[in-house]
């Protein structure tokens, strides 16, 4: 027993240095999505007496890898998915799911529609008004060890097939990578949210003629 001691001693000495530079590899490993995290605004608005809407997102992209060549090497295992987390103030984070570009965007969309009372349908009535969401420009970068994010959309409000208004939003973000942090996903929350934050739905809806 005597001659395990100094070697637990020494163990223990070392422990918390193992599990630090365990958790460290463990947060670097790439994983095949990147998180983005989404909060609804906080001030709710008064929406038109409206009570459903149909919505679409289209993918208008010129350069469909949201990775640079620099940012792909970083994210080797990332196949094209992100894992939506919604962050309500004063609450826990969950999970929402795991999408594709365009399905991400959808359901974001639905969240801030729903939150309005509003419900998005499933149906080629053209007199029931459509959010029509393109998006444009969605592109990750990783230079001079700082990630650098850039995004454009449009949102239009269709209605019996004429375009009545259209909004286009564009933003940049950048942060420092970080080794063992999520900066990616960070760099790419913040600017998402802001983006599609900035939208002001009701004011949209607004400009629908009187039934």
């Amino acid at each position: 027993m005597k001659r395990l001691l100094p070697f637990i001693k020494n163990a223990t000495k070392h422990l918390s240095m193992f599990v630090l530079i365990l958790f460290t590899v463990s947060a670097c490993a790439s994983r095949s999505y990147i998180k983005v995290n989404y909060q609804l605004p906080d001030k709710i608005p008064v929406a038109p007496a409206i009570t459903e809407v149909r919505l679409s997102v289209v993918d208008q992209r010129n350069q469909p890898d949201p990775l640079s060549a620099s940012a792909r090497e970083k994210l080797k295992n990332f196949q094209g998915n992100y894992m939506l987390i919604l962050a309500p103030k004063g609450q826990n984070a969950p999970m929402e799911g795991v999408y594709g570009l365009s399905a991400l965007f959808e359901t974001v969309f639905q969240k801030r529609l729903g939150q309005m009372g509003i419900r998005v349908v499933d149906s080629s009535a053209r007199q029931i008004p459509e959010l029509k969401v393109a998006i444009t420009l969605f592109q990750l970068d990783l230079k001079d060890y700082k990630w650098h994010f850039r995004m454009n959309y449009a949102a239009s409000l269709v209605k019996d097939g004429n375009v009545l208004v259209t909004k286009t939003f564009s933003g940049q973000a950048e942060r420092l990578d970080v080794p063992g942090v999520d900066d990616a996903g960070t760099t790419v929350s913040e600017m998402y949210a802001d983006l599609i934050n900035q939208l002001d739905i009701a004011a949209l809806l607004s400009t629908l003629p009187p039934a």
